[in-house]
């Protein structure tokens, strides 16, 4: 498949699929064909966007694994106030040309670095670990991987029978839910923020690596609760998201 050029991007693709996850949640594939676009598990991309007589450019996790030839998945989750993710929910469509870059930083995974993984997630920040998640369901059938989730309200959980199939097909993998807004009565599972307390309920391994992305304060909360807990620094991948 050939895409017409847009003014930025180190690579040109084309919006297939768009769906509706959440109510603040769309996804989107991107189809880029042949082109040799690369990432890890875990990494993000430049999306480069025509907003009216302007190239704007914002910065989006893939949930997609890198298995997936020709295409990648982002989900985005709304904003007013940031050009490009205002332009994919309120005006993107099926058909629409963007410019992406390659996989960029450092918050990724590799097979080598190790097969025991705690992957704990505040809100939209889930996303990077969806694609390490699906990474290993799909290709490193010998890592264990526990996934600790929290969000607002139940609804607003990313890909839950996506995830749910994958704890139920494989035993090396977990996925907990927490609420800290339990508003719904149906809710019947973990509620508040992630914090050691609910670590040892999921009886996480003390002993994996742990990759952890969400707000500002999720991050530094985790990052300082788990040092307390023992963990050594060098166990200790995170992603903040601004």
């Amino acid at each position: 498949m050939s895409h017409a050029p847009l003014a930025a991007g180190d690579f040109s693709a084309e919006i297939v699929e768009i769906r509706r996850e959440s109510p603040t949640i769309k996804s989107f594939w991107l189809d880029y064909g042949e082109q040799p676009v690369g990432f890890l598990p875990g990494q993000w991309i430049d999306l480069y966007a025509r907003v009216g007589d302007r190239v704007e450019v914002g910065g989006y996790s893939i949930v997609s694994e890198p298995g997936v030839r020709g295409r990648l998945q982002l989900a985005v989750k709304d904003s007013a106030t940031h050009a490009v993710t205002h332009y994919l929910h309120s005006s993107a469509r099926v058909g629409d040309v963007v410019g992406i870059s390659g996989g960029q930083g450092v918050f990724r995974y590799e097979r080598a670095m190790g097969d025991r993984l705690v992957l704990l997630a505040g809100g939209i920040g889930v996303t990077p670990l969806l694609s390490i998640l699906r990474y290993v369901y799909a290709s490193a059938a010998g890592v264990s991987a526990t996934l600790i989730y929290s969000v607002s309200d139940p609804q607003d959980i990313l890909f839950r029978e996506e995830l749910d199939a994958m704890s139920a097909a494989r035993d090396n993998i977990r996925c907990f839910y927490t609420v800290t807004q339990p508003l719904n009565r149906d809710w019947s599972g973990f509620e508040g923020r992630i914090n050691r307390v609910l670590l040892d309920e999921a009886g996480v391994d003390c002993d994996a690596l742990y990759y952890f992305c969400g707000p500002p304060g999720f991050v530094d909360d985790m990052a300082r609760d788990l040092q307390h807990g023992g963990l050594s620094p060098t166990q200790l991948i995170y992603e903040k998201w601004w």
